[in-house]
C-alpha cells in the first residue's frame, strides 16, 4: 500500500490538472464546484463555475438570488434538479448554520445534496482533513490495482472504503494532493473502458494492470 500511495504522489507533482476550485480552500467555492462537478466533467464545469461565482462570490450573495436565477446560471451543465437543490441547501446553512458551512462529518452529511463524497471533499480540501474523497473513479483505480470484489455501486462498497481509509494515513499531510491523483489517474489513465495501462505509473503494482500486460505480450 505504501508503494502505490508513493507512486500516485510521485506521479502528481507534474501530472496533476489545473482548476480554479483546486486552488481554493474556500468551503463555499468547494462546495459549490463539486455539486456541478457530480456526474459532469471537470472541462464542462470550468466555465459555469467562474461564472457562477463571480456573480454569486460568497453564500450571502447566493442567498439573494431565486431558484429560477440560479438554475439560469447552471442550466447548460443538465440535471436541473441541482438548482432546486442549491437554493434548499442556501436556506439550510442560513437558518441552522449562521451562514456557515460545517467542519464537522455529521454536520455536513444533515446538509441537503450533501453525502460522503461531497461531505469528506469539503473536509479535505476546504478544511485539510486526510479523508478519502471515493467517488466511482476512486473506486475503479483501486478495484483495479487490488484485485478487490465490490459490489456496485462500487463507490458505496465497504470494502473499497475501508480500504481507502487505510491508505490515508500513509498520505499524512498530503491528502489532498493524493485524493486529487487518483481522481486524474482514473480520468486520463485508468478509464472506464481502454485504460492506458502501458503508461500508467501504478503498472507495475496493478494486478489488472500487470494481468493486462501480460496477456498482451502473450498474444
Amino acid at each position: 500500500m505504501a508503494s502505490f500511495v508513493s507512486s500516485l504522489l510521485e506521479w502528481a507533482k507534474t501530472n496533476i490538472r489545473s482548476f480554479p476550485w483546486r486552488k481554493t480552500n474556500d468551503p463555499y467555492k468547494i462546495l459549490i464546484a463539486e455539486i456541478m462537478l457530480q456526474r459532469t466533467k471537470a472541462e464542462q464545469v470550468l466555465p459555469i463555475y467562474e461564472s457562477f461565482v463571480e456573480k454569486y462570490p460568497d453564500l450571502s450573495s447566493l442567498s439573494r438570488a431565486s431558484e429560477s436565477e440560479i438554475r439560469e446560471e447552471i442550466t447548460s451543465l443538465g440535471l436541473a434538479k441541482r438548482a432546486q437543490g442549491l437554493n434548499k441547501l442556501v436556506k439550510q446553512l442560513l437558518e441552522e448554520y449562521s451562514g456557515q458551512i460545517p467542519n464537522s462529518k455529521d454536520k455536513l452529511l444533515n446538509l441537503h445534496w450533501v453525502g460522503n463524497y461531497i461531505a469528506n471533499a469539503i473536509l479535505c480540501h476546504a478544511f485539510g482533513e486526510d479523508v478519502p474523497t471515493v467517488d466511482a473513479n476512486f473506486s475503479r483505480v483501486l478495484v483495479r490495482v487490488f484485485s478487490l470484489k465490490a459490489k456496485p455501486p462500487v463507490q458505496k462498497d465497504k470494502q473499497v472504503w475501508s480500504l481507502a481509509e487505510k491508505l490515508m494515513p500513509l498520505a499524512k499531510g498530503y491528502g489532498r494532493t493524493f485524493n486529487l491523483a487518483i481522481l486524474d489517474l482514473a480520468s486520463g489513465i485508468c478509464t472506464p473502458k481502454k485504460p492506458f495501462c502501458e503508461t500508467c505509473p501504478l503498472n507495475a503494482i496493478c494486478d489488472y494492470g500487470i494481468a493486462k500486460l501480460k496477456n498482451k505480450l502473450i498474444s
